[in-house]
């Protein structure tokens, strides 16, 4: 009936196969990645060492730190800072520049890693504000640290001398 002999079977087969093969083991891949736990769950994100340093030199400018910890097996995004006592809160990064000079940069976002920690330093990531009224040491200042996926963690910084 068919033409076709036992040479030709193969040319035909072979391009077919391969995807299927391919596909195949991709699936058997994935399958094995999930049963081990290892396709990740969610983001599990804590921040604690809240700290606003007391402004001094006659500025009434700030910075704030936290310390920014993600347990979850998948990493998140902290979106933005916020404080119903403070004006302009703003995240930013200490940037190295030509000639061993440094200087502040707004960023829009700050990447928090799956099982990692950030913490916020003078010479790094922190949040600049402007609060709205004096602050004495002792105070309590609330932030709202909203992120990509673990939401809105609310938390309440401690104003410090800075260097403490």
């Amino acid at each position: 009936m068919f033409a076709w002999g036992r040479r030709a079977l193969p040319g035909v087969l072979a391009p077919v196969l391969a995807p299927v093969v391919a596909c195949a083991v991709a699936l058997s891949g994935l399958s094995a990645w999930v049963a081990a736990g290892a396709a990740g769950g969610p983001a599990r994100i804590a921040v604690g060492d809240a700290r606003v340093f007391l402004p001094y030199g006659g500025k009434t400018e700030t910075a704030a730190f936290f310390r920014i910890t993600n347990s979850g097996e998948s990493g998140d995004t902290l979106l933005s800072v916020a404080s119903p006592e403070a004006d302009d809160v703003m995240l930013s990064r200490t940037v190295e520049r030509a000639g061993n000079v440094e200087s502040m940069r707004m960023v829009d976002s700050a990447a928090v890693p799956a099982r990692s920690v950030v913490r916020m330093t003078p010479e790094g990531l922190d949040v600049m504000l402007s609060p709205r009224r004096p602050l004495r040491l002792g105070d309590e200042v609330p932030f709202v640290l909203r992120f990509r996926h673990g939401g809105d963690v609310r938390v309440r910084a401690v104003v410090v001398r800075p260097g403490s």
